[in-house]
């Protein structure tokens, strides 16, 4: 059963808990019609999580586990990972942008981060999924916040930097991004070659550079964990 609850930082987010449910982006993603934009639904237990590439998200009952319905077509992809790094500073946990929208706490996973857009011949919503891990997983490489913190005092956390971010052009939204990023400087393996990354663009991109030139390309074009793997493995 959801429940609406009489919470929240801005009065303009409608929060929902459920208990337990296979999946808080499925559920907005077949019901989008019933609820406004900016409502949040929480979970307190998540059966059938996914992430990108439908990877499993396997989530804990004490883990914040939460989706965002907005009817506004913004850049989620920057602003989600970014919300949740400002977020956390309140708590002095320096978490890192893992790109395009993981984030990472000492060097391991810390949360999730899964946007679906809906279409019906033009925009009519997105769904931003955000899974964080409260106690470390070290079979999944995972790490947790482990603060004996209310998780609903951090998701109103997260949900006042979103709602900031919301207000920032994508210039200044991508600088905020690279001050965070984790891959900035670092080496990949890519279609057979090794580059560094040398920046992210104001679409969101990868630039990569070694002696042949620069290239650009999307998180649709690599994946980032894998590129970075191989290139461990080939030194």
């Amino acid at each position: 059963m959801i429940t609406k609850l009489n919470k929240g930082p801005h009065l303009k987010y409608e929060y929902y808990l459920v208990d337990t449910i296979p999946s808080t982006n499925t559920y907005f993603k077949e019901n989008y019609k019933s609820y406004k934009d900016k409502s949040i639904l929480i979970a307190l237990e998540q059966t059938n999580g996914r992430g990108r590439y439908d990877r499993i998200w396997k989530s804990s009952n004490n883990d914040i586990i939460f989706s965002i319905l907005l009817k506004e077509n913004k850049n989620y992809a920057i602003i989600a990972p970014l919300a949740i790094c400002l977020g956390l500073k309140k708590y002095n946990i320096k978490a890192g942008i893992k790109w395009p929208n993981d984030v990472y706490l000492n060097n391991k996973k810390l949360s999730g981060i899964l946007i679906e857009d809906i279409f019906n011949s033009k925009f009519v919503a997105s769904i931003v999924g955000i899974g964080i891990n409260m106690t470390d997983k070290p079979s999944l490489y995972g790490v947790g916040l482990n603060i004996n913190k209310d998780k609903f005092e951090i998701i109103d956390s997260i949900i006042e930097e979103f709602d900031k971010l919301l207000d920032l052009n994508k210039s200044d939204l991508i600088k905020l991004y690279r001050d965070y990023s984790t891959i900035i400087n670092k080496d990949v393996y890519y279609q057979g070659l090794t580059y560094k990354v040398v920046d992210i663009d104001l679409n969101g991109h990868l630039v990569l550079s070694n002696l042949k030139g620069k290239i650009t390309v999307s998180s649709d074009e690599i994946n980032i964990k894998e590129s970075l793997l191989k290139y461990e493995n080939k030194n």
